[in-house]
């Protein structure tokens, strides 16, 4: 019986990676979170007593101006947090950022930490023209500039 390990799963590439030479820097804010309660009944219950309800909050931050992806998955690579409060847990739509919590106490965890991680997000995104395509694309323009000028002669 031979034994074959199993293919691991491709690793997802750093969103630093995906910087290009034409990557932005932009300087998102986001202010404070909305926050509105979702009610629904327990499985197995017709949810017509209270004791039958989970309530749960929906957190939205809306991000201004609206980041492009590049900025969204810094923000969900912040490497701080806790393992419970974790940027990658966020939900992106094209439009607001959410995470459904039940606890008061997570929901101010995660407001505590937003602004961190947002301006983690906007010093990556504007670290993204020193990237290595980003260098070596200046490096070839410079090296272009150079061969031109040196043809005009």
């Amino acid at each position: 019986m031979s034994i074959v390990k199993p293919q691991s799963r491709r690793r997802r590439s750093r969103a630093r990676d995906e910087c290009t030479p034409d990557t932005q820097p932009i300087t998102v804010r986001v202010g404070h979170p909305r926050i509105r309660p979702h009610v629904v009944p327990m499985s197995n219950t017709d949810g017509t007593a209270r004791e039958n309800l989970i309530t749960s909050f929906i957190v939205i931050w809306q991000p201004l101006p609206t980041p492009p992806p590049l900025w969204i998955r810094f923000l969900k690579e912040a490497p701080f947090g806790t393992q419970l409060v974790r940027a990658q847990d966020l939900h992106w739509d094209g439009k607001l950022l959410s995470i459904e919590l039940l606890q008061e106490s997570d929901i101010e965890a995660y407001a505590a930490e937003m602004s961190q991680w947002v301006d983690y997000a906007n010093s990556e995104i504007s670290h993204c023209n020193r990237s290595p395509a980003a260098l070596a694309f200046k490096d070839a323009q410079r090296r272009a500039l150079e061969i031109e000028n040196r043809l005009k002669r």
